[in-house]
């Protein structure tokens, strides 16, 4: 899978030189690095330490049952990186870029899942395609409805695995 949700086809593109090492800062409306608050310092630290968490599960288990047992964390998690879909799915992006090859689409999606609010019905899929060159590219998004909250768009993929609510 490819990081930061992304598609091989737009890696593949020669990069924008960059003007400055600000760049790859998080913006954010209305405030600064040097005013968020702590509650979002909060989110941002516990969507870190749950995606580093995740990357390490995953080497040891398979996605079914990291699922399973993150379900049961879910209730700890969710107070300790607790905020609106927004501020999560902000946090989640801008703990990955920091985190860098570590956070993953994958690994974002599963982030996502433990942390958002899922009574209003999250799915998690893994999709793939081809690219032009025949390669096999695939990707993971969490969504809610037709709205996706994390990994970028789903077009051109098509669903291998979907999945609903995690039961503990």
């Amino acid at each position: 899978m490819n990081d930061e949700g992304t598609t091989s086809e737009s890696q593949s593109a020669t990069p924008a030189p960059r003007k400055s090492s600000t760049a790859a800062i998080v913006r954010l409306p209305d405030r600064s690095r040097a005013r968020l608050s702590a509650a979002d310092w909060r989110l941002l630290i516990g969507v870190a330490i749950a995606q580093i968490i995740i990357a390490i599960a995953l080497r040891a288990m398979p996605v079914a049952a990291l699922r399973r047992r993150a379900a049961r964390a879910r209730p700890i998690v969710r107070f300790a990186a607790r905020g609106s879909d927004d501020r999560v799915v902000w946090a989640i992006h801008a703990a990955g870029r920091r985190l860098g090859r570590l956070s993953t689409c994958l690994i974002r999606a599963l982030a996502a899942e433990l942390v958002i609010d899922d009574r209003a019905g999250l799915v998690l899929t893994i999709g793939i395609r081809r690219t032009a060159e025949g390669a096999v590219d695939a990707h993971a998004w969490l969504a809610r409805g037709d709205r996706v909250l994390v990994g970028s768009t789903s077009d051109g993929y098509v669903p291998l695995v979907e999945w609903g609510r995690i039961s503990a």
